[in-house]
């Protein structure tokens, strides 16, 4: 198959599960020999990411995307294109999409969309240029996005395609011992550990995750609850988590890199997002770890989780039934090893990085022949 150069945009300043993926499928595709050029914003985590990534196929462009209508950042963006002359333009966030769908159109390359998240899309003629005209394709990270790009933006299922995020078996490998961190906390071996990995947003659930942990507490009192996680409610939870007077029983350990560690860690990962996500990239991971998953019941997740036969599914911004859900895995043992060991197959079997990345590379070569025929 032809050698392609993809050019990535990404305007988010944070560092979530979407940056993670751009720059996890930057990596890959240069792992398979492709080319890659990246533009994104300047001192953003995505960015410094970059500057320190060595790699003689991958380009870094740093540029400054506040808004979807700059002219000077379209200038900018048209002679980075210009000079990359890449093959395929692939956007994910809102103001560089717009950006790429007006440079991409008057420079007469392929465009890509990824959307990542469940936010809802105004139904009128300038978005239904941005989805169904603009770009040859949309890729989503889960069923629900599809639904919802469809309905509300009027394009056509057979130009979206579900491509959710893979986890690395090279990285998240069951055989990691997670008994340093159990150390670290001052956990006995066979106590309860309960934990949820994700930025701290309202929309992650965090505070209904908090209020689960008194209820599981009057049933299990040794077990201990870890927030693995750093973002603009950290110091929302962290208040209410000393209002309620769990510091001994919830630990903050702010943003980590240690993941598979505190995977292997736990005994139950929790899911408590309510709103917006597509499918997270922690639910495969803790899958991949054989970690037993208990998640809110929202748009994409349920596929995900079997609808019940590989996780334990809960009603979202409900803290007595994700109190429920986390008490029934930790009473009932053989079954939450029989739902982890059916989520890895199907992990191993669904979701890695290769199988996301062969689907991703295959809608970049259907594009590319749409283009030339």
């Amino acid at each position: 198959m032809k050698t392609l150069h993809i050019l990535h945009s990404e305007a988010a300043p944070g560092w979530g599960g979407q940056e993670i993926r751009v720059f996890q499928e930057c990596q890959l595709l240069l792992e398979r020999g492709h080319r890659v050029s990246l533009v994104c914003q300047p001192d953003s985590p995505l960015g410094n990411k970059c500057s320190r990534f060595s790699h003689r196929n991958l380009s870094y462009f740093p540029l400054t995307m506040k808004r979807a209508f700059s002219f000077s950042a379209l200038f900018s963006l048209i002679k980075i294109i210009k000079r990359s002359r890449p093959d395929i333009l692939h956007s994910h966030s809102s103001i560089d999409s717009w950006l790429i769908a007006m440079a991409g159109t008057l420079l007469g390359i392929p465009i890509i969309r990824s959307r990542h998240v469940m936010i809802p899309i105004r139904n009128h003629i300038f978005n239904r240029w941005l989805y169904a005209k603009a770009p040859s394709r949309i890729l989503a990270s889960g069923g629900g996005i599809v639904k919802m790009v469809s309905e509300h933006a009027g394009v056509s299922t057979d130009k979206i395609k579900s491509i959710p995020a893979g986890v690395d078996f090279r990285r998240f490998d069951f055989r990691v011992s997670g008994e340093k961190i159990r150390e670290g906390l001052g956990m006995s071996p066979h106590q309860p550990l309960i934990g949820k990995v994700a930025v701290i947003r309202s929309w992650k659930g965090y505070e209904y995750f908090v209020d689960s942990v008194h209820l599981v507490l009057d049933k299990f009192p040794d077990a201990r609850f870890v927030i693995v996680g750093s973002g603009p409610g950290y110091e929302t939870i962290h208040s209410k988590i000393e209002k309620q007077g769990l510091n001994k029983h919830i630990f903050m350990l702010g943003h980590r890199e240690d993941i598979p560690e505190i995977m292997a860690a736990l005994d139950i990962h929790c899911v408590a997002s309510y709103a917006i996500e597509g499918t997270t990239q922690v639910i495969p991971q803790a899958f991949a770890m054989k970690t037993p998953v208990v998640s809110a019941r929202t748009a994409s997740i349920p596929p995900i989780l079997g609808n019940g036969d590989w996780g334990i599914l809960v009603e979202p911004k409900n803290p007595q039934d994700m109190a429920n859900g986390i008490m029934k895995l930790l009473s009932e043992p053989e079954l939450a090893r029989s739902m982890a060991e059916k989520a890895y197959t199907f992990c191993k079997n669904e979701l890695s990085i290769d199988i996301m990345m062969d689907q991703t590379i295959a809608v970049y070569h259907e594009v590319l022949d749409d283009s030339h025929s």
